[in-house]
């Protein structure tokens, strides 16, 4: 049971800080735009804030989750929602990516506030589930 309760501190732990380093990058890319429009450095810095959320949702999806409700059924259903909802994000990626580069900036940073506003709603979603699976897994001791 202790290598249960390790395994999902460590989950969380790992989430938590992928998500602090999401959160700083669309920061990022929000202020390259709003510095310098639709440049070459707001261009890149919104390429890596893409790679790191596919990178994100790949571990979650077929790493993290799959784990979890293996081994906590009761849990399946929530996060079978948050895969769901990485890929409505999937979907915004790519099409600010392609507003960008039709060269609809306003389109794009509008797109881009929602999916910000968004995944922040899904962070704390996500969170609170992996609360739940640390009180289950404590109680279960």
């Amino acid at each position: 049971m202790d290598d249960d309760r390790d395994a999902g501190a460590s989950v969380k732990t790992d989430v938590l800080e992928q998500h602090r380093q999401l959160d700083a990058l669309l920061e990022e890319v929000r202020e390259a735009f709003q510095e310098e429009g639709p440049g070459e450095s707001a261009r890149e810095a919104f390429r890596r804030l893409r790679e790191a959320l596919e990178t994100h949702f790949e571990q979650e999806d077929r790493l993290y989750y799959p784990a979890i409700w293996a081994l906590r059924p009761m849990q399946k259903a929530p996060l079978q929602a948050c895969v769901a909802a990485h890929a409505g994000f999937r979907s915004r990626l790519r099409d600010i990516a392609e507003r960008l580069q039709r060269g609809e900036v306003a389109a794009a940073l509008n797109a881009f506030d929602d999916l910000a506003q968004a995944f922040e709603s899904h962070e704390a979603v996500e969170e609170t589930v992996l609360a739940e699976l640390d009180r289950e897994v404590a109680e279960a001791r």
